[in-house]
Order: C-alpha cells, then structure tokens, then sequence
C-alpha cells in the first residue's frame, strides 16, 4: 500500500521517493487500522499526535469569533468532504 502511495505521489519525480517517506508514513501512521480500529500512533503511543493542519486548525479557531467557532466534529466532517472533493 505504502508503495503505491508513493509511486503516486511521486510520478513526476520518481527520485526523490525518500524526501516524501516521512510524509507518507505519517498518513499511515494516523490511518485506521480496520482490524484494531485504531490508527498505530493510537496503539503504539497511546495517543494520536497532531499534524500540521491541527495546528494550523486550532489556531485559526484561537482567533476566531466565539459566536461562530465550529465544533470539532463539524470541522472533522467539512475536511473530511474537502478531502473526498478533491479526490
């Protein structure tokens, strides 16, 4: 699986697959596991550490109003229809 994501996302550039590795294992990492339905970052470390987009997230939520702050899961549900949108 890990080499197909790869392979992909590196077709332009098929060289430079080990500059991209710890982009791709990272996803993997945060990624459910359909056997233990947890993701390895939750089973390994006990919990699951955040990537660049919950930082940037959680910083524009900081400055926000109050009054029209999302709550998390309707950020979770609107980035997960952003992602299906773009694939």
């Amino acid at each position: 699986m890990i080499i197909h994501i790869l392979r992909m996302y590196n077709s332009k550039h098929p060289c430079t697959w080990d500059e991209s590795l710890p982009y791709v294992q990272h996803n993997h990492n945060r990624a459910l596991n359909s056997s233990t339905s947890h993701n390895p970052f939750q089973v390994g470390l006990g919990f699951q550490p955040l990537c660049p987009i919950d930082v940037t997230m959680s910083f524009a939520t900081t400055h926000a109003d109050l009054a029209h702050v999302q709550s998390e899961t309707d950020k979770e549900n609107n980035f997960f229809e952003h992602i299906q949108h773009i694939l």
